[in-house]
């Protein structure tokens, strides 16, 4: 049967989204290396199981065996024998070759090798970037849940209590001090992101450290209301009534919740702009398509293969024929004599 041949490039380069031209680079979480790490990957068997998985290619290479059910390994050994990845050191190009009788299959192998080689490739890269972007998600996600708790908190008991505001001086109070908390805590998250990859003595770790004491000083000062001058013409909240008091501290509560999530907010957007700077992707530069022409067998070759049989075969019968009539001259002239 005609044996057909699809085959695809795609450019190495590892770049930081576009940052850079079609340049090798490292490859950080899948052991580093230039663009021939990338070929090691592509033959993997790793790889070949998802390629085999994702197109059910057990199934088409062997639809004809019916003496025993094909194991996944058979497929693997006859996915590696039709499949040719090659690397343009030069050019830092790899192509990847499909040969086999249907075009259409040859093709969809060679293109769903670059996909599931992104696919390896996210799963197994964890750039600083990456960790600093689940790590805040995490914080934004829980603080999340606390605002939703809160301002349903204050919902209820406005409408249990009927309250429906409190006095301008009391609201610049909670805000303040809701602010300040706000600022606390995100920096208590820049505190846990820097803690991953930095020690104690880290600049950055102390100048966190000190914004930190500076922020809570700030804050003990906007509770007690004593030796700010800022906060001078604040009302301690300490001094509201008891039923007006139970409604600051979840107005308070709610607001401080609703700052720590847009600040958690900005940081989250800033880390996954960063983590898509360390983005590790490849550009595919042609993808495969079937091929029009059949590659196995080559006409030309049978033709010239054959000729050469026949040639070979003429010559051999020529020769063959001359030695049976030398052999039968003796017997001829032997028989004359008696």
């Amino acid at each position: 049967m005609p044996v057909e041949s699809s085959g695809g490039n795609l450019s190495s380069a590892l770049q930081n989204l576009g940052s850079l031209p079609f340049v090798g680079g490292m490859v950080p979480g899948i052991g580093g290396a230039s663009a021939s790490k990338l070929v090691t990957v592509l033959n993997s068997r790793t790889l070949a199981e998802d390629v085999i998985h994702a197109l059910n290619l057990t199934r088409i290479f062997f639809k004809d065996k019916k003496d025993k059910p094909p194991s996944l390994e058979d497929a693997v050994e006859s996915l590696t024998d039709i499949t040719k990845i090659a690397d343009d050191k030069k050019g830092g190009v790899i192509s990847i070759s499909v040969e086999y009788k249907d075009p259409k299959i040859a093709a969809d192998i060679a293109n769903h090798y670059t996909t599931v080689l992104q696919k390896f490739i996210n799963e197994n890269t964890l750039s600083m970037a990456k960790r600093n972007r689940i790590f805040i998600e995490d914080q934004l996600e829980k603080v999340k849940r606390e605002l939703k708790e809160a301002e349903e908190a204050m919902k209820s008991f406005q409408t249990d209590k009927k309250i429906v505001a409190i006095d301008a001086q009391t609201e610049a109070a909670i805000r303040v001090l809701a602010d300040l908390k706000a600022q606390i805590t995100a920096r208590e998250v820049q505190m846990g992101v820097m803690k991953q990859f930095s020690t104690a003595a880290n600049p950055d770790v102390l100048r966190i450290k000190d914004e930190l004491r500076e922020l809570r000083k700030q804050l003990t000062m906007v509770e007690s209301k004593r030796g700010n001058p800022e906060t001078m013409a604040l009302p301690s909240l300490s001094e509201s009534p008891a039923l007006g008091l139970q409604y600051i501290r979840l107005k308070r509560e709610a607001l401080i919740q609703e700052k720590v999530f847009e600040l958690l907010t900005q940081q989250y957007e800033m880390a996954r702009i960063d983590e898509a700077k360390e983005d590790i992707t490849f550009q595919v530069i042609d993808r495969a398509i079937p091929s029009e022409k059949r590659i196995k067998p080559k006409r030309r070759q049978m033709v010239m293969l054959a000729g050469a049989v026949s040639l070979f075969a003429g010559v051999f019968l020529v020769f063959f024929l001359e030695y049976a009539a030398n052999l039968k001259e003796p017997k001829e002239q032997g028989g004359e004599e008696i």
